[in-house]
């Protein structure tokens, strides 16, 4: 009741000014030249109009220090009004069920502000009924249990959902698997790829051919120790295109003699039935590897047709020494003529190092190769 008494008090004051006087009696008017209605205008103070809750302004006050420093910048506001839903919603849990509607929470806010709001709204219990858009990768780092749609442009299906749960065995590094799925959701089409080397070279293929390829929704995942299962799975669902180019690996078993054929088993537990042979090989050499490859080579091309599955003839770098040899050579002076074991043996600073040095000729090759036409298929 006093702080009403104080606010008529306030507006009575205002509405004895000259100049507000003038003003209320000089806009009226105005306004009704737009609408022939019988209205005058008075000036008020909101807060005795729309109460005092409604018009209170926050401040932030720094410890150990007295001033008063407006919540003026974008990102600070919305850090405090997501603090408020917070008050809020616990005043109410107990009486309804709280729904949050928040669209692209990112606005305004750098990097390290969105990873930390991911964990508030994916880790929180308070956010269980939580609907919200975005465009920004790190808003998504912590998700789990959510119900992923993907919405597209009118020319194309309008959307398509998934239910994603990250795996039981992946638990511990869900924020390493979400990081590189959160940026391919965004994508219109990705290459999987084994690991950092492959990003690297392909990477720089596909800028040689197209700067804005990335802009033109083309992604490099890097699949790590995760392997591609997990990320195919929910690409395929939200009708992503996806193109996969792995190593014709072998492996031995312990206590086997022989060499199980990694790659070709890879592939067909990606289509989903036995379509390569897996019967075991006698030893591990390059040799070997390119002779299973072209023992098999019309049903492997049949797979890069059909699926989109791409097997390399042995590794990423005796694949690409095939196309590339003497340039190889020329690059890597440190390598002294052995440029696979020198990029084998730091994959990645050593195919940084070459990837620098090659030309848009050298791309040209690469990308117009064999066993390289992922890239030609992805860039399609």
């Amino acid at each position: 009741e006093n702080i009403q008494k104080t606010c008529n008090s306030l507006n009575a004051q205002i509405s004895s000014l000259s100049g507000i006087k003038s003003f209320e009696e000089k806009i009226a008017p105005e306004y009704r030249k737009f609408r022939h209605e019988a209205v005058t205008v008075s000036v008020k103070s909101e807060i005795a109009v729309k109460g005092l809750y409604s018009n209170i302004v926050p401040y932030i006050k720094q410890d150990a220090d007295d001033s008063l420093y407006p919540t003026s910048g974008e990102g600070r506001k919305k850090l405090l009004v997501y603090s408020i839903f917070d008050l809020l919603s616990k005043e109410e849990e107990d009486k309804k069920i709280n729904l949050f509607l928040i669209e692209e929470p990112e606005n305004h806010l750098h990097r390290s502000m969105q990873i930390a709001l991911s964990h508030v709204l994916f880790s929180e219990n308070k956010y269980q009924y939580l609907f919200i858009t975005t465009h920004s990768p790190y808003v998504l780092a912590e998700m789990d249990q959510v119900n992923l749609v993907r919405i597209y442009n009118a020319d194309k299906i309008v959307s398509r959902s998934v239910l994603y749960v990250v795996p039981e065995e992946f638990k511990d590094q869900r924020k390493m698997l979400n990081r590189g799925l959160t940026e391919a959701i965004f994508a219109d089409k990705v290459l999987l790829v084994e690991g950092p080397s492959e990003m690297v070279l392909f990477g720089k293929v596909l800028s040689e051919k197209n700067p804005f390829y990335e802009a033109d929704g083309i992604y490099i995942l890097s699949v790590g120790g995760f392997g591609f299962k997990p990320y195919q799975s929910i690409l395929n669902a939200l009708k992503i295109y996806n193109v996969v180019k792995t190593d014709n690996d072998l492996r031995k078993p312990r206590n086997k003699e022989t060499y199980s054929v990694l790659g070709f088993m890879r592939l067909n537990g990606l289509i989903g039935e036995t379509i390569l042979p897996e019967d075991p090989v006698s030893e591990k050499s390059v040799a070997v590897k390119r002779e299973l490859y072209d023992k098999n080579r019309e049903t492997l091309d049949r797979i890069r047709s059909n699926y989109s599955l791409y097997l390399s003839r042995c590794s990423l770098e005796e694949d690409l020494d095939e196309v590339i040899h003497d340039k190889m050579v020329e690059y890597l002076p440190s390598a002294d003529g052995n440029v696979i074991g020198y990029l084998q043996e730091a994959k990645n600073n050593h195919m940084v190092e070459l990837a620098e040095k090659l030309t848009k000729n050298d791309c040209e090759l690469i990308f117009e190769h064999y066993n390289f036409a992922c890239l030609k298929r992805i860039a399609e």
